[in-house]
């Protein structure tokens, strides 16, 4: 553990040195810069809260960095409004770290209906030829946070390795109702911000992927199903999108694949706190009995 900190430290170091030399090389001002927080990656905000820093650990993500900021001008060609990237050539190599500079997003959450209608204008769209994206792929980023998670029990980390590997065996066979097309690859709520305009924008752009549609809208029917959206929200986001996933025989595969996702992200904060680390014991446990009845906290 107490190894584990002085490497967290020394990223957190490595990371605001970084950063400090991106913005420089475009004369931005690393006045007040603060470390908001520490994850896969981590991210800064500097120049007076105007914009946000997203650094990568050591020899990782230069290339889906440049391509996050690729796809996210792509979309503002495209009128989708999403998070901008400054200007000038991003993102940056900073002594082995990749920083990507962004404008901060400011707004208030707001309903699945709003994420709904982008996700619907997004999924039609046609990327151009220069956009190269990958394929769907969510039990690997499941698998490497499975893997990369401190403090889980042997018997946790299995219980949740056979799920993906259950999971692995049963998604070639989902038979989806839409066609292919750009998505998201993380679409929830959480992802959306209302501005003081009235623009709802987009952000988190890393997971943007081809895949089926029926995944972007996976997260919010299961946010219904614990209790997070009620049934009219969720109602107004299937009559806005014009699908209802959970109407797909594949469902009860999609739903799982979701939950183990939500399990894998959390367990990578295991060790914050012991409230975090009992949520996630909870969620593994369920994990083993679909029908059980959730009562997850939302973080």
């Amino acid at each position: 553990m107490e190894g584990d900190q002085v490497v967290a430290n020394s990223f957190a170091e490595r990371s605001g040195e970084a950063v400090r030399k991106a913005a420089g090389l475009i004369g931005l001002s690393c006045e007040g810069i603060e470390l908001l927080r520490i994850g896969e990656r981590a991210v800064f905000r500097l120049d007076e809260g105007r914009v946000i820093a997203r650094v990568t650990r050591p020899g990782v993500g230069f290339g889906d960095a440049r391509r996050e900021i690729e796809v996210a001008r792509w979309l503002w060609l495209e009128g989708i409004p999403v998070v901008e990237p400054l200007a000038g050539q991003q993102p940056v190599d900073a002594g082995g770290l990749t920083v990507s500079l962004w404008w901060r997003a400011e707004g208030e959450w707001t309903v699945p209906a709003e994420l709904g209608r982008l996700l619907r204008r997004l999924h039609l769209l046609k990327p151009p030829e220069s956009l190269s994206l990958p394929n769907l792929h969510v039990l690997d980023q499941a698998q490497g946070r499975i893997e990369r998670a401190r403090g889980l029990s042997e018997a946790e980390r299995g219980a949740l390795s056979g799920e993906a590997d259950r999971l692995s065996d049963a998604l070639p066979k989902v038979e989806f109702g839409l066609p292919r097309s750009v998505i998201h690859g993380d679409a929830n709520i959480g992802n959306v911000l209302k501005q003081p305009d009235g623009r709802v924008v987009m952000f988190d752009l890393g997971g943007m992927c081809w895949g089926p549609p029926e995944w972007d809208l996976t997260a919010t029917a299961v946010y219904r199903d614990l209790g997070w959206h009620s049934e009219d929200e969720y109602r107004e986001f299937c009559e806005v999108y014009g699908f209802d996933v959970t109407q797909l025989s594949g469902w009860p595969v999609l739903k799982a694949l979701q939950e183990l996702r939500m399990v894998c992200w959390l367990a990578m904060k295991f060790e914050e706190d012991e409230e975090i680390a009992d949520e996630v014991r909870r969620r593994v446990d369920d994990l083993a009995h679909p029908g059980r009845a959730r009562d997850w906290r939302p973080y």
